[in-house]
């Protein structure tokens, strides 16, 4: 009986340490920012790109400015890569390419 509590409790306290390495391994990745040039003019397109980009995962963060039609995204280069962001706006119909991409701070919350 001694035994079977002894080894649960053991699984127990070693799956904690694993999920505790695990989440501290992500959270001390570095994040990547891309700066993507779109053919979006309009709010209704503005606000649909967004929330669409934000919900890819990985994306922790994006904004498009229409004044010069460029939308920067911050990302995790683990998760997802610039070229699949691209790919994903063209795909929606709005051309989209990648005209500057660097490392930045991990300043925003995980998804």
């Amino acid at each position: 009986m001694k035994t079977g509590f002894i080894g649960k409790a053991f699984a127990l306290m070693l799956s904690f340490a694993v999920l505790f390495s695990v989440a501290l391994a992500q959270d001390s990745g570095s994040l990547k920012e891309v700066k993507i040039k779109t053919m979006i003019t309009k709010q209704d397109s503005k606000d649909k790109i967004e929330t669409i980009v934000d919900l890819l995962k990985g994306v922790k963060e994006s904004s498009l400015k229409l004044e010069d039609k460029t939308l920067t995204v911050k990302f995790d280069p683990k998760e997802i890569s610039s070229s699949m962001i691209v790919y994903t706006i063209n795909t929606l119909g709005f051309g989209a390419e990648v005209i500057e991409e660097k490392d930045c701070a991990d300043t925003s919350s995980t998804k």
